[in-house]
C-alpha cells in the first residue's frame, strides 16, 4: 500500500502538467501572451493550450480556435453570431472534460467566460480569473456570481483587491503588465524621422482593434479630422494598424476623406502614441497604454443603439475611461454616446492642442496614473505566481 502511494505521487510528479487559456479579443490576447512567454521560460514542458489570437500563438501555445471568430460587441451582434459562440462554447467544453488540464485562464470576456468557469468548476477543475470583469463600473452584483464558479482571481488594478476579497475569493495583484510593454521605441523626435511627419501638428487617431468598432467609431474620427485640418491646415494624422484589422477596410473609409493627410502605420501603436501631440482613442486598453506612453488624449466610444441604450442604465461608474477612473477624477475628455460627435471630438482635441498648460496638466496627471498601476514586470509575476499554483496543485 505504502508503496502504492509512492508511485502515484511520483506519477502526479512525473505528470506534464496541461493549462488552458481563454481570450476572446485582441486586448486580451496581448496580455495573455505575455503571461504564457514567461510560464513557458518557467515551466518548458508545460502544455499551453487554449482560444487565442496571434500573439498567444507565438508565444507557445496550441489554439484550438481563434479569437478573432469571438471579437464581438454588444448584444446585436453577440445574437448575430450566437451559432458560432455557441459551436466554439462546446468545443471547449468537450476539449476540458477529454484532457482536464491542472488549470483554466479565463481572460476577461466575462459572458462568455462566467459559461465556461461554470462548465470547469463543475468537473473539478481549478479555474484562475485574469483580468477580472469590470464589475466596478456596471453590474456589480455580477461579483457575487463569478466568485462561485471560480477558485482565484488576479486583478490589474489595486482598487478591485478589495471587492473580489470582500466578495469571498482568493484574489491577487500583481502590479499591471502594460507598465512593462507600453514602451515606444525610440523618442518622439525620432519617431517623427522615421515616420517622415513634417506636420506642425501630429494626431494620432486609435480607432479600435475589432472591425465593429471601425464601423462604428471611425467615420466620425475621420470627420472630426476634418474638422482639425480646418483649424490647422499642417495637422498630419496617423493611424496604428492593428494585426485584426485589414488595411483595405481602413482605406475604405479614408477615401471618403482625401484632403487629410493620413498615414497608416502597421503593429506599431505605442510608437503612434509617443510621436503624436494628441490621440483620439477608443475606450479600452488603448487608453490605458496611452496613459503610459504619456500622450495626452481624447477618448470616445459608441456602439449599436440598442447596447448604447442599456449600458446608459447599467453602467455604475462615473467615468468609462481607464485613466479617468483610475485617477477618481476626469483628467482626460471622454465623449460617448450621444456625446460622441465629430465637432465635439474636433473641439476637445483642439483644445489641447491650444493649450501647452493643458497638455503639460494632462501630462502630470497620467504620470501619476501610471505610477498607480505598480512596477514593471506585473507579466512575469503573473507567471510565476500561475507556476507555483500548478505545482502546488498535483501536490
Amino acid at each position: 500500500m505504502v508503496r502504492s502511494l509512492e508511485n502515484h505521487s511520483q506519477e502526479q510528479k512525473n505528470k506534464t502538467k496541461k493549462i488552458f487559456f481563454l481570450a476572446g479579443e485582441h486586448s486580451g490576447d496581448l496580455q495573455g501572451s505575455i503571461v504564457i512567454r514567461h510560464l513557458k521560460q518557467l515551466l518548458p514542458d508545460l502544455e499551453i493550450t487554449g482560444v487565442g489570437g496571434k500573439l498567444m500563438k507565438e508565444a507557445g501555445m496550441t489554439c484550438i480556435h481563434n479569437s478573432d471568430e469571438m471579437a464581438v460587441i454588444g448584444i446585436i451582434e453577440v445574437i448575430k453570431n450566437f451559432k458560432t459562440l455557441k459551436h466554439i462554447k462546446a468545443d471547449i467544453q468537450n476539449w476540458l472534460s477529454e484532457n482536464r488540464p491542472d488549470m483554466v485562464v479565463l481572460i476577461d470576456y466575462p459572458d462568455f467566460n462566467k459559461m465556461i468557469a461554470d462548465y470547469a468548476k463543475s468537473i473539478g477543475l481549478h479555474v484562475l480569473y485574469y483580468i477580472t470583469p469590470q464589475v466596478w463600473a456596471w453590474r456589480s452584483g455580477r461579483v457575487k456570481d463569478f466568485v462561485k464558479v471560480i477558485d482565484e482571481a488576479v486583478v490589474f488594478f489595486p482598487f478591485e483587491v478589495d471587492i473580489w476579497k470582500n466578495a469571498g475569493t482568493t484574489v491577487n495583484w500583481f502590479g499591471h503588465p502594460l507598465v512593462s510593454k507600453a514602451v515606444a521605441s525610440a523618442s518622439k523626435d525620432e519617431l517623427r524621422k522615421k515616420f517622415e511627419l513634417t506636420g506642425e501638428q501630429i494626431v494620432g487617431i486609435l480607432p479600435g482593434s475589432r472591425t465593429q468598432e471601425i464601423d462604428y467609431i471611425l467615420p466620425e474620427l475621420l470627420t472630426a479630422a476634418d474638422y482639425i485640418l480646418k483649424k490647422y491646415p499642417n495637422v498630419e494624422f496617423l493611424i496604428p494598424l492593428a494585426s485584426t484589422i485589414e488595411e483595405s477596410h481602413v482605406r475604405s473609409y479614408l477615401d471618403q476623406h482625401p484632403k487629410l493627410n493620413v498615414k497608416i502605420i502597421r503593429d506599431k501603436a505605442y510608437d503612434v502614441m509617443e510621436a503624436s501631440d494628441v490621440c483620439i482613442v477608443t475606450s479600452g486598453t488603448a487608453t490605458l497604454e496611452t496613459a503610459i506612453i504619456g500622450t495626452p488624449m481624447v477618448v470616445v466610444y459608441r456602439t449599436n443603439w440598442i447596447t448604447s441604450i442599456l449600458t446608459k442604465y447599467f453602467i455604475e461608474s462615473a467615468y468609462i475611461a481607464l485613466p479617468n477612473v483610475i485617477a477618481g477624477r476626469r483628467i482626460v475628455p471622454e465623449l460617448i454616446r450621444e456625446n460622441f460627435r465629430a465637432n465635439n471630438v474636433a473641439y476637445a482635441a483642439i483644445e489641447i492642442l491650444e493649450d501647452k498648460k493643458v497638455q503639460a496638466r494632462i501630462r502630470e496627471d497620467l504620470k501619476k496614473v501610471k505610477k498607480s498601476l505598480g512596477e514593471p514586470g506585473a507579466g512575469e509575476r503573473v507567471a510565476e505566481h500561475i507556476a507555483k499554483r500548478l505545482q502546488e496543485l498535483g501536490h
